[in-house]
């Protein structure tokens, strides 16, 4: 499913927001996956600073909204993806 950009571009920032201060970094990589099954769902993998393992968020969005944030734990980093940033 496509999403519309200016969503997506909402989603990232927020992500990126809440992940500085949930894992108390100021650096960090991430990728967004919008949920095929529930387009109100939303993953973002990503990586950040002093962290040894990649992460993936689950953004809720509802009519155009985020809703919530949640950390999901341990997440795969995209496929083309195969080095860790630091």
């Amino acid at each position: 499913m496509d999403v519309p950009e200016i969503v997506e571009d909402r989603i990232k920032t927020a992500v990126e927001t809440w992940a500085k201060a949930y894992f108390n970094t100021q650096e960090l990589v991430s990728y967004f996956f919008a949920d095929e099954d529930e387009p109100e769902r939303h993953v973002v993998v990503l990586a950040a600073r002093g962290l040894s393992e990649w992460q993936a968020i689950e953004v809720w969005v509802e009519a155009g909204e985020i809703v919530t944030i949640n950390s999901l734990g341990e997440g795969v980093p995209p496929d083309d993806v195969v080095l860790w940033p630091w």
